[in-house]
């Protein structure tokens, strides 16, 4: 097992964030907006759970399909 790196991501931003820690819980705040709506995990675990990488592609394409389109 490796020593990865873990990541907070926001619910209501749907990004991933910067947070502050509230006590000593795990219990983190979004930078952003505020919220107590973050989940935290590896990398991976949270890019699988919230399909990020599907959202990533499809962004991709739309910005693909958007610049052909001005062409």
């Amino acid at each position: 097992m490796g020593s990865e790196n873990i990541i907070f991501y926001c619910k209501d931003c749907e990004e991933i964030v910067d947070t502050n820690r509230v006590g000593r819980k795990y219990v983190y705040t979004c930078k952003k907006c505020g919220t107590k709506n973050v989940a935290f995990g590896t990398k991976k675990s949270i890019y699988n759970f919230f399909r990020l990488e599907d959202k990533v592609e499809e962004a991709q394409a739309e910005a693909e399909t958007a610049e052909s389109a001005k062409q």
